[in-house]
C-alpha cells in the first residue's frame, strides 16, 4: 500500500484526478470522491453497483445552494441529467429510446460522463472508444460482496477496465487482505493520508429479536415525539435493513403506515408482494420520520436530515442482514450529509446473534479452501492439455451449470483458475460463522474494528447500557412534556396530530388540564396533582 497525500478542504477531496491504474482507498466515505470523476475535464464512465446510485447522482435531493429538491416519479428516467447536461445515467433497459439519448449524448461536444451500473460497462464498450474514457469502479469492494449472484457481470467487468484509457477502482471500504483475490492483489493500492480525522461512535445493541426491538424503538418515537441518544434529541430514524422481509416485519409490528415511512428497495414485482399495503421510495423522493433502506442504497447514496440516527438490524436467523462490519459499518456510518446532525458519525447497531454450539473455526475453513484450490489447479492443467472437443464442450457445460460454485472458469479458449469464488466463501464464512456467532463474537470484531489504525477516522465502541437507558419506557412527565409541545406549536403535522391523539386517549384529562391551566401545565410534574387542581 503507498500513502498519497491528497488535496482536501473541510473533509472533502479537492484533487483534480485520480492515481490511475490502481485502487485507490479514499479511507472517509461522503468526502466527494465520485464528484471529481463528475466534474474534472476527462471524459469518464462511473461504474456503480446500484441503480439508486445512478439516480441520487443524476436526480440529487438538494441543488448546488443546499435546498432541497423534489423529483416526481415520472421525471427519473435513464438519460441526461436535468442538472448537468455533461452527464449521462445509464441503468434498467438499454432500449431503443436509452440507446438514440445516449447516441446523442456521444456526438455532443465537451468533456462527457457517463455513470451506470456494473452491467453497462459491457453494453458501453460498443458505443464508445474505451481509450478516449477513463473508468472508476466505484465501491470496488462490491466486486467480491456480489460475486456470488452478480457473477458474469463482475467477470465482464473484471476482464474489461484495462481496455479504457485508465482504471481507477475506488472505495473507502477495501477488500481486507486475507478476501483479496490475485487479481486485486497484484493491483497497487493508494491510501488517502488525510490530515483531519473523523470521529465515529458505535452503539452496539445485543437483543433477543432485531425486529421487535426495532419496532420498540418506533414507538417509542411516536410515544414522544423523539428518541434520545447522549442526552441529545433525534425526531427522525433510518433503518438500515437488508430484507424485505425484516422490513416488513417491523412495518406491521410498529403498526406504521405510508404516510409515516419511505422504503428504499428494488422496485420489482417481488418486493412490491411482499411489502402489500405499502409503496416503494427512492432516495430522491420527499423526506419520511422514518426511512427503511435495503443494500439498494447502503453506499454512495446522500441522505439529508438534521436530526435523524442511522440503525442497523441485523437478524442472526437472515443470513442476508448480516452486513460486514469492516466494509458495511463504515459506508452506513458515512450515509448522512447534513454536517449539523449530531448523530452524524453514530450508529446503532441492533443485533440478535444466531446461537451457534458448533462452528468451524477460520483456520481450519481457509486449509479446507487452499485444498480444494489445489485440485482445480491440477484439473486446470490437465483440461488446457485436453484435445478431446467432446470431452472439454462437456466440461464447458459443467462448469456452466456450476456457475459461482466451481473455481474453473474459461478466458480465451484457456481454463483457469477463479481464486474470486475461494475468496467469498471466505468472506461469507467469516461474517455468518465466526462473527456472528454469538454476541460476545461481534462485540469483538467491533474492538478489533476499532483497534484498527485507519488514517481519517477514530472508531469507538460504546457500552450497549447507553442504547438501554434510552429505551426505558417513558415516564408521565415525558407525555407531559409533548403533550405541551405540540398544544403550543401553531400547526400540526399529521404524524403530530396522530401523536397527541395517542397521548390524550392514554391521558385524557390532560386536554381539560391544558384549558384551565394553559402554559403553565408543564410545570407540574405527576398525575396526582393535575387532576387535583382541575376537579
Amino acid at each position: 500500500m503507498i500513502k498519497l497525500d491528497i488535496q482536501e478542504r473541510d473533509g472533502y477531496l479537492i484533487m483534480d484526478d485520480f492515481p490511475e491504474n490502481c485502487i485507490f482507498n479514499k479511507v472517509k466515505t461522503g468526502c466527494g470522491a465520485t464528484t471529481i470523476a463528475l466534474t474534472n475535464n476527462e471524459n469518464y464512465i462511473i461504474a456503480v453497483p446500484t441503480t439508486e446510485l445512478v439516480i441520487n447522482k443524476c436526480y440529487p435531493p438538494k441543488d448546488k445552494d443546499g435546498k432541497d429538491i423534489a423529483w416526481k416519479k415520472s421525471q427519473i428516467q435513464a438519460g441526461v441529467s436535468p442538472i448537468n447536461d455533461r452527464l449521462f445515467g445509464l441503468y434498467g433497459k438499454l432500449n431503443r429510446t436509452v440507446k438514440a439519448k445516449l447516441s446523442k449524448f456521444l456526438k455532443q461536444d465537451g468533456v462527457k460522463k457517463i455513470i451506470c451500473t456494473y452491467d453497462k460497462v459491457e453494453k458501453l464498450i460498443e458505443f464508445i472508444n474505451p481509450p478516449d474514457f477513463k473508468i472508476l469502479v466505484d465501491e470496488y469492494h462490491n466486486l467480491l460482496k456480489q460475486y456470488g449472484f452478480r457473477t458474469r457481470v463482475i467477470n465482464q467487468i473484471i476482464e474489461k477496465f484495462k481496455c479504457f484509457k485508465s482504471h481507477c477502482l475506488l472505495t473507502a471500504t477495501p477488500i481486507p487482505e486475507r478476501f483479496k483475490s490475485s487479481v486485486f492483489a497484484e493491483m497497487e493500492e493508494y491510501v488517502a493520508n488525510w490530515k483531519t480525522v473523523d470521529k465515529i461512535t458505535v452503539y452496539p445493541y445485543p437483543c433477543k429479536n432485531a425486529s421487535a426491538t426495532s419496532a420498540k424503538i418506533i414507538k417509542h418515537y411516536q410515544d414522544i415525539g423523539y428518541f434520545v441518544l447522549d442526552g441529545i434529541k433525534s425526531e427522525e430514524a433510518y433503518f438500515f435493513v437488508n430484507s424485505v422481509r425484516e422490513i416488513k416485519e417491523i412495518l406491521e409490528e410498529a403498526k406504521l403506515t405510508n404516510d409515516e415511512c419511505r422504503i428504499i428497495c428494488a422496485d420489482d414485482e417481488l418486493n412490491h408482494y411482499k411489502l402489500e399495503g405499502f409503496e416503494i421510495s427512492s432516495s430522491t423522493a420527499p423526506v419520511k420520520r422514518f426511512t427503511f433502506v435495503t443494500c439498494k442504497a447502503f453506499e454512495g447514496v446522500d441522505y439529508y436530515s438534521e436530526t435523524a440516527i442511522c440503525f442497523i438490524v441485523s437478524n442472526g436467523y437472515n443470513k442476508h442482514t448480516l452486513i460486514s462490519i469492516d466494509m458495511d459499518i463504515p459506508q452506513i456510518a458515512g450515509r448522512i450529509r447534513t454536517k449539523s446532525n449530531p448523530f452524524r458519525n453514530k450508529i446503532v447497531h441492533i443485533f440478535n446473534p444466531k446461537v451457534i454450539n458448533y462452528y468451524v473455526p477460520f483456520d481450519v475453513m481457509e486449509e479446507r479452501i487452499e485444498d480444494e484450490l489445489d485440485t482445480a489447479r491440477r484439473r486446470v492443467e490437465q483440461l488446457n492439455k485436453e484435445t478431446d472437443i467432446k470431452i472439454l464442450k462437456q466440461q464447458d457445460k459443467e462448469f456452466e451449470r456450476l456457475g459461482v460454485h466451481t473455481y474453473i472458469i474459461k478466458k480465451d479458449g484457456r481454463y483457469e483458475v477463479n481464486d474470486m469464488v475461494a475468496q467469498l466463501k471466505l468472506y461469507q464464512h467469516w461474517t455468518a460463522h465466526i462473527v456472528y456467532r454469538s454476541s460476545e463474537a461481534l462485540q469483538e470484531a467491533y474492538k478489533e474494528l476499532g483497534m484498527t489504525v485507519t488514517k481519517g477516522y477514530e472508531w469507538s465502541i460504546a457500552d450497549d447500557s447507553a442504547v438501554k437507558d434510552a429505551l426505558k419506557p417513558p415516564q408521565f412527565r415525558d407525555y407531559l412534556k409533548r403533550f405541551c409541545d405540540l398544544k403550543e406549536k401553531p400547526s400540526l403535522t399529521d404524524n403530530e396530530q396522530r401523536e397527541l391523539r395517542a397521548i390524550t386517549d392514554k391521558y385524557p384529562f390532560l386536554e381539560q388540564g391544558y384549558k384551565q391551566l394553559g402554559q403553565t401545565l408543564r410545570r407540574h410534574r405527576t398525575i396526582k396533582e393535575i387532576e387535583a387542581l382541575i376537579e
